[in-house]
C-alpha cells in the first residue's frame, strides 16, 4: 500500500470522498431554500433566460431585471451568479443544474486546501487529514449543497492563500539555486609538483571570503505563482465583496515573508523591512493591485456591454452596492409595530464573535414538519472541528511567536485566518453564520497543526535542579520515551469526527428524520 503515501494518491482520495458528499443527492430537496430565491434567478438571466424559465415572478424581479440585469442580488458582484448560471447552463433551471458549480467549488475547495496542506507540513498523513477534515466538514457541505455565493467565494479565498503559499515556495527555491557555490577544486599541496615540474600557484582569491560573499536577494517582479494569487484573490472580490479582505491577508503576508528573507541574512529588522518593502511594492502592486481591479472589471464587462457600455450607471450601481452594504441595507432591529419596541428583523443573525464559539448560532436554510418526522437542512460548522479550534488557534498562535519556534506556517495561518475575521468585527451590518465558511479552510488547518503537535509528543523526564534531561539509570540514555502517547487522541478525534458527520448527515441534506433523532442532533435551542 506504499501507493497510499504519495501526495498526489492523498490529494485525489480526499477530492474525490468530497465530490460524492457533495453531488450526491444534490438534487434533493427539489426546490428553492433559503437565499437560492436570489442566486439561482440571477445566474439564469445572465446566460439569457426568459421571466419563465428564470421563474422571475414577482413586479419587484422584473423591475430588478429591468434595471439591474438582475434579482435582489444585484448588490454583490456577478461571478459567483455566472458560475451559477454555467450549470444552469449545462444541466437545466432545475436544482441539480443550479447547485451544480457550488458542489464543483466546494469539491475544488478541498482539492486545494489538500494542495496548500501538502506544500505547509510536507508529510502526506496531514494532507489525509486536512483535506479529510474539510471534506466533511457539515458547513462546508451545507454550502456546497445549496446555490449561494459563499462557497464559490470560499473557493477563490483557498485558491488565493494556497497561491501564495506555492510562490514561497517557488521563490525559496531559487534563492537557494543561485546561494548553492560550484564546488571548489581541492587545492594541491605547496611543494607538490605538477608533471610539467612546476609549482602550484597560490589562489588569488581567499576561499573563505568568497563562500560568505552571497549573491543579492532574488527579487524578479514577475512571480507567477503571485499573479496567479492576485488572480484568485479578483476572483474573490468579484464573488462578494468581502474577498477584499483574503487580498489585503496575502499583501501583509508578501511583506513578511519579503522582509524575512532579508532578515535571514543577518539584516535588522527595519532594515529588512525597508528593503523588502522598496524591492518588492512595484512587483505586489501589480499582481495585487493592478490584477485583481483588471478581473473585477472583466466579469462586470457583460453586465456593461448589456447597459449600452453606461459606465456612470456601473458606477452607480458600485456605489448604491457600498451603500447598501455599509448603511442602508440590513439592519440588526426594527420597531415592531404592535408593541413599539426594537426587535431583531431576521431570527438567524449572528455577530461575527458568534461563529467561532459554542453553541453559536447557525443558520436553518430548510425545515419540512412532517408531523412525528421533519426534514431540515442546517447550515452548521461541524462541532468538534470549530471546538477544538478553541485551543488549536490559540497554540498556532504560540507556535508563531515563541522565540524558540518562530514558524512560518503556524504565522500563514493565523494571519490568513484572523485577515478574514477581524475587519468583520468593525462592519455594523448584519451577519449570518454561514458568512465564517471562508474562515472554515484555515480552522481545519489551524486542527490540523495542533494534531500533528501533539502526535509528535513524547514523555520527557528532566532534572528538577537544572531543567536538563534527566538520564535513564539503566540505559544510560536521555530519559525520554519511545510512544507517542498523544497519538491514540488524535486517531480517536479523527474517527468521531467522521462518525459525527454520519450523524448529522440527516440535518445536512434534508433527510426524513424522527423527531426524537432530530432532538438528539439539534443539541441546543439556538440550532433550531
Amino acid at each position: 500500500m506504499t501507493w497510499l503515501k504519495k501526495p498526489v494518491v492523498a490529494i485525489v482520495l480526499v477530492t474525490a470522498l468530497a465530490g460524492f458528499v457533495r453531488f450526491f443527492h444534490l438534487a434533493h430537496p427539489g426546490e428553492l431554500v433559503f437565499d437560492e430565491v436570489y442566486y439561482p434567478k440571477a445566474g439564469c438571466i445572465l446566460i439569457g433566460g426568459s421571466d419563465e424559465v428564470c421563474m422571475i415572478d414577482t413586479d419587484d424581479e422584473k423591475f430588478w431585471r429591468e434595471d439591474k440585469w438582475d434579482v435582489g442580488s444585484w448588490v454583490h458582484p456577478p461571478l459567483g451568479k455566472w458560475q451559477i448560471g454555467l450549470g444552469i447552463k449545462a444541466f437545466g433551471m432545475d436544482p441539480f443544474g443550479w447547485r451544480f458549480t457550488s458542489a464543483l467549488a466546494g469539491t475544488l475547495a478541498v482539492m486545494l486546501l489538500a494542495i496548500c496542506a501538502q506544500a505547509l507540513f510536507r508529510q502526506v498523513a496531514w494532507t489525509y487529514v486536512a483535506g479529510g477534515l474539510l471534506a466533511l466538514e457539515h458547513l462546508s457541505v451545507v454550502m456546497s449543497r445549496t446555490a449561494l455565493l459563499d462557497v464559490h467565494l470560499e473557493l477563490w479565498i483557498v485558491a488565493g492563500f494556497t497561491f501564495l503559499v506555492l510562490d514561497r515556495r517557488w521563490i525559496e527555491r531559487r534563492q537557494m539555486a543561485i546561494e548553492v557555490p560550484a564546488p571548489e577544486p581541492v587545492p594541491e599541496p605547496l611543494g607538490s609538483a605538477r608533471p610539467d615540474g612546476d609549482e602550484p600557484e597560490p589562489p588569488t582569491v581567499d576561499a573563505a571570503l568568497a563562500r560568505d560573499r552571497l549573491p543579492p536577494i532574488y527579487s524578479p517582479v514577475w512571480r507567477p505563482w503571485r499573479f496567479a494569487s492576485g488572480l484568485a484573490f479578483g476572483a474573490a472580490m468579484s464573488v462578494k465583496w468581502s474577498g477584499a479582505m483574503g487580498l489585503a491577508a496575502a499583501m501583509l503576508l508578501s511583506y513578511m515573508w519579503e522582509a524575512s528573507r532579508r532578515h535571514r541574512r543577518d539584516t535588522t529588522w527595519p532594515d529588512a523591512v525597508l528593503r523588502a518593502v522598496a524591492r518588492e511594492s512595484f512587483g505586489l502592486a501589480l499582481a495585487f493591485v493592478l490584477v485583481p481591479v483588471a478581473v473585477f472589471v472583466l466579469v462586470w464587462l457583460p453586465w456593461i456591454a448589456h447597459f449600452d457600455w453606461d459606465w456612470v450607471k456601473w458606477w452607480d450601481t458600485q456605489v448604491g452596492s457600498f451603500r447598501y452594504h455599509l448603511r442602508d441595507g440590513l439592519k440588526w432591529t426594527g420597531i415592531d409595530p404592535d408593541t413599539g419596541s426594537a426587535t431583531p428583523t431576521h431570527p438567524y443573525y449572528a455577530r461575527p464573535w458568534e461563529w467561532l464559539l459554542p453553541p453559536g448560532r447557525p443558520t436553518s436554510f430548510f425545515v419540512r414538519d412532517l408531523g412525528p418526522d421533519i426534514q431540515q437542512i442546517l447550515g452548521l460548522g461541524s462541532p468538534l472541528t470549530f471546538w477544538l479550534n478553541l485551543i488549536a488557534m490559540p497554540v498556532v498562535a504560540w507556535a508563531w511567536i515563541s522565540r524558540k519556534r518562530r514558524d512560518w506556517r503556524a504565522g500563514f495561518i493565523l494571519v490568513a485566518f484572523l485577515g478574514l475575521l477581524l475587519p468583520w468585527l468593525r462592519i455594523s451590518r448584519p451577519t449570518f453564520y454561514f458568512y465564517v465558511l471562508p474562515l472554515t479552510p484555515f480552522v481545519v488547518l489551524a486542527v490540523t497543526y495542533f494534531l500533528r503537535e501533539i502526535s509528535d509528543l513524547r514523555i520527557v523526564v528532566r532534572d528538577r535542579r537544572t531543567g536538563e534531561v534527566a538520564t535513564n539509570p539503566e540505559t544510560g540514555l536521555p530519559a525520554v520515551s519511545t510512544a507517542y502517547v498523544y497519538r491514540p487522541f488524535v486517531w480517536a478525534y479523527l474517527l468521531a469526527s467522521a462518525l459525527l458527520f454520519v450523524w448529522f448527515w440527516p440535518v445536512l441534506t434534508a433527510g426524513q428524520i424522527s423527531d426524537v433523532h432530530w432532538r438528539a442532533i439539534v443539541w441546543f435551542n439556538r440550532w433550531i
